[in-house]
């Protein structure tokens, strides 16, 4: 009898022992860490392809094909850069998170008095609300909204003429995704979201004596502005692709 209850005693001793380095491992990626009353924080970065319009720059590549033959495209995808500071809750539904971007979309060309050529760089800002209806130990499927703030320089240059520009504005973005864990520590993830951040008014910093193609005014702290007298937008606004990885503390 003594040697029944001897053995039980150590097959079950012998499971949990088992279950401990699963459990620990479940824990830790689940935000079982006991940071921040019981949440977990992670770091990871992201790189992607955004669409955004800039309507009212191909405007002025139009404008500069009439006026001087020039061979530049109007502006296609651009690329995004981001890095993801995340606090998730213990509760394993809900996440926070801090993300900063870095953006850059341009179109290049030539004309027979030099190089015509579009260029935008700016970043992005945004805290975001992350729920996550689905998780288990491979798995993280979420949904994410948040409001931030944009900002974009421009820069110009059609042969010996030249502007820059710059101009800000506040947004909202909303997507969907989902981190892949294989090892608790490292994710990696996959995500599409949608950006509406149009940027409608933009300020000039320096210009040369003569105007680029499709402006009307170009003058230094001045809008930039078409042939119409319409301030020139342009947008961070569009959809965008991401691959991300993740480091989980």
């Amino acid at each position: 009898m003594n040697f029944r209850k001897f053995s039980l005693m150590s097959i079950l001793v012998s499971a949990f022992i088992f279950s401990l380095p699963q459990s620990a491992e479940a824990a830790k990626k689940k935000g079982g860490k006991g940071a921040f009353a019981g949440g977990s924080l992670s770091l990871g970065f992201g790189v992607g392809i955004v669409t955004a319009d800039q309507s009212g720059l191909n405007g002025m590549i139009r404008d500069a094909k009439a006026a001087n033959g020039a061979s530049t495209s109007d502006f296609n995808s651009g690329y995004e850069f981001s890095g993801q500071l995340t606090f998730r809750f213990s509760n394993n539904l809900v996440a926070i998170q801090l993300r900063p971007s870095y953006i850059m979309q341009s179109a290049s060309g030539s004309a027979s008095d030099g190089s015509y050529d579009y260029k935008l760089t700016g970043f992005t800002l945004f805290p975001l609300v992350r729920i996550i209806p689905l998780s288990n130990d491979i798995i993280d499927f979420y949904l994410q909204a948040g409001l931030g703030y944009g900002k974009l320089d421009g820069d110009i240059t059609n042969g010996p003429r030249n502007a820059k520009f710059s101009g800000s504005s506040f947004g909202m973005q909303v997507g969907v995704g989902a981190d892949f864990c294989l090892v608790p520590d490292h994710c990696f993830g996959v995500e599409g979201n949608y950006r509406y951040l149009p940027i409608v008014r933009n300020i000039v910093s320096s210009a040369s004596a003569s105007t680029v193609y499709g402006a009307s005014q170009a003058a230094t702290d001045r809008e930039l502005e078409n042939l119409n007298g319409s301030d020139i937008a342009t947008s961070l606004t569009g959809i965008s692709g991401a691959l991300s990885y993740t480091y989980n503390f």
